[in-house]
């Protein structure tokens, strides 16, 4: 019990994000983000051009699973070959694989259709929640909590911690200007994904604690 009101903090963190994750469900399943989505929607493609465009679909390579696989690999061999941190590598490997499966799961449940108009690159599957977003948050999210565990240079880890949270926010933003994905799409997907990335680092909180009364 000593340990959870230490870890109060994150607790809270994950009720209010699932709770905000489900009220926004809702409320798309109802129609409510309708005219959200088209006011935001508009604005990006309104802002479209050719230089815009190759760099949106730079980013959209960066947020594939194709690339989060690869950068996964990269930091399990990091992880477990590097530094040696058995925890650390088996934390990540149910991390990102949670992200997927809860992604896809929660994907195939809500059957949202994409929006209409072009789409600027291929795409198919449900529309809500992100996996791009999701892919990027939970990704570099989990990035930067290990980041934080590990490195001593307070001036480099903010300086990552400010590259990361624009590569996460940009990544949602280029989903709309490709015409893939609603506003609301990238706002659930962050949602769902600080609730797991929250879980997770809860439970790693929660072992590092427990691990001192021991």
């Amino acid at each position: 019990m000593e340990i959870l009101v230490k870890l109060r903090a994150y607790i809270i963190t994950g009720l209010l994000l699932i709770i905000s994750f489900v009220f926004t469900t809702v409320l798309v399943k109802m129609g409510k983000f309708s005219e959200f989505d088209k006011w935001l929607s508009s604005i990006i493609h309104n802002n479209r051009s050719s230089f815009l465009t190759n760099i949106m679909k730079g980013l959209d390579f960066i947020g594939s699973s194709y690339f989060a696989i690869g950068i996964s690999l990269v930091i399990l061999f990091y992880l477990y070959f590097v530094i040696k941190c058995r925890f650390a590598s088996i934390l990540f490997i149910i991390t990102m694989l949670g992200e997927r499966l809860l992604g896809e799961g929660l994907k195939y449940l809500l059957s949202r259709s994409r929006p209409d108009g072009p789409h600027l690159v291929e795409i198919d599957g449900h529309s809500f929640p992100s996996q791009h977003a999701m892919n990027t948050f939970v990704l570099y999210g989990i990035l930067l909590f290990l980041l934080w565990t590990h490195l001593n240079h307070y001036k480099i880890k903010v300086l990552l911690s400010l590259l990361i949270v624009t590569i996460i926010l940009a990544m949602g933003v280029s989903r709309i200007y490709l015409g893939v994905h609603y506003p609301s799409d990238i706002f659930g997907g962050y949602l769902i994904s600080g609730f797991w990335l929250t879980v997770v680092i809860l439970y790693a909180r929660y072992r590092k604690e427990k691990n001192k009364k021991t």
